[in-house]
């Protein structure tokens, strides 16, 4: 049994953050440990959950190893990488206990069963572990004001063969909490601290370390599937694995974006990589629901991808310090007019040296936009702009790099 269909809603607190999620690249208990996240620290902070890499496995209760990460793991993850500490936990709790527990907690984070939860598709379908964050609509957040009503946040985003799941608030009445936690769940209060500094160097030769070091794992993990993969059950439990891995390749690619001086391209490639395996495994598990072999493709292609990992993160594209302008300046000076521009005394005319000219200084120009990644703006471009090695070190300096177009 399942409650009511609660009405869609908007909130002016957690609609941001639910935009500003990267709900694609999150399984379903990471989505809402993200909201928080961001609703603290500002648009991105969750992407922090993607810096490490690596592959850990555990056990399904079939008995197959299996990447996926419970509730343990992520709530470990989510004050390691974004600081939000656990205050309090009540496990075994019912719709009841939830409504006596937002009296004197503004927000939980809950976990339950999907197949009780309205708003997502499982509901009625499937049986899986997921997460949602309530809260009490008394402050008129959601254009309601004290009735009772109590407001879900969900960032859970996934196409599913029941319906599409999307990001979202919901506004349902308390006692049909009874009915989303007719297995009783657990809740959580968690407080947002300030989130750790990375080290993106560290993290990227840490994670060539730990996906290295999963040789043995990996084999163990690609032996299992290929033994079981004839089992309908153990295809559609890689379906599963597969997608929580391109989720965590994604996210990863998306931390890697926002780290100055480092390319995402080979992350992106892979994470898309695991996307099309996905649509493959999918496929495979249909046709052997219906009696069909199961290609041995499918379990060779799983073990290059797995392999693929380790060779890219071996390879890390390690963050360099941006350039200083004023070196690259007098690198390129002595480069193109043959002289020691280091040695010059401060302030020194351009135009005494023996081979400048004003061919040259533009070849300067370009070779330093070139290495700086920058554009001048040619309003910059005055005769007084470039007289000196210093006045063209401060038109450098002053001049932002900008992204290539695409």
């Amino acid at each position: 049994m399942t409650a009511d269909t609660p009405v869609e809603a908007s909130s002016a607190r957690w609609s941001p953050a639910l935009a500003s999620v990267r709900a694609d690249a999150l399984d379903c208990l990471q989505a809402n440990l993200a909201v928080l996240a961001d609703d603290a620290h500002g648009a991105g902070a969750h992407l922090a959950l993607g810096a490490p890499t690596g592959f850990a496995t555990t056990r399904t209760p079939s008995g197959l190893p299996t990447p996926a990460a419970g509730p343990e793991r992520r709530l470990a993850e989510a004050e390691e990488l974004l600081g939000l500490r656990t205050t309090a936990r009540w496990d075994g709790v019912d719709g009841p206990r939830l409504r006596e527990l937002l009296r004197d907690n503004a927000v939980l984070y809950v976990i339950g069963d999907a197949y009780t939860m309205p708003w997502v598709p499982y509901a009625g379908h499937d049986h899986m572990e997921h997460s949602f964050l309530l809260t009490a609509d008394n402050h008129g957040d959601a254009g309601d004001a004290g009735d009772g009503t109590v407001l879900v946040i969900d960032a859970y985003h996934n196409d599913t063969p029941w319906g599409s799941a999307r990001p979202g608030v919901w506004r349902l009445p308390a006692a049909d909490l009874d009915a989303v936690l007719a297995t009783k769940g657990t809740a959580l209060a968690l407080e947002a601290t300030a989130p750790p500094q990375l080290d993106a160097a560290a993290v990227l030769t840490a994670n060539a370390a730990a996906m290295s070091a999963a040789g043995p794992r990996i084999d163990a993990y690609v032996t299992a599937m290929r033994e079981a993969v004839g089992d309908p059950d153990a295809l559609d439990a890689l379906v599963l694995d597969v997608w929580v891995l391109g989720r965590a390749r994604t996210l990863h690619a998306a931390w890697l974006g926002t780290v100055p001086g480092v390319s995402a391209d080979a992350a992106e490639a892979r994470a898309q990589a695991w996307r099309r395996y996905a649509a493959h495994t999918y496929v495979a598990a249909r046709r052997a629901r219906r009696g069909g072999a199961v290609p041995a493709s499918v379990i060779d292609q799983l073990d290059r991808l797995l392999r693929d990992d380790v060779e890219t993160a071996r390879r890390p594209a390690v963050p360099q310090a941006p350039s200083d302008p004023r070196a690259v300046v007098v690198e390129e000076l002595t480069a193109v007019l043959g002289a020691d521009v280091a040695g010059l005394p401060s302030g020194a005319p351009l135009r005494d040296l023996p081979q400048f000219n004003s061919f040259r200084l533009v070849d300067v120009i370009e070779r330093v936009e070139s290495r700086l990644g920058t554009t001048i703006d040619p309003e910059a471009l005055r005769e007084d702009s470039f007289d000196t090695v210093d006045t063209l070190c401060r038109l450098f300096s002053a001049t932002p790099a900008v992204e290539e177009a695409s």
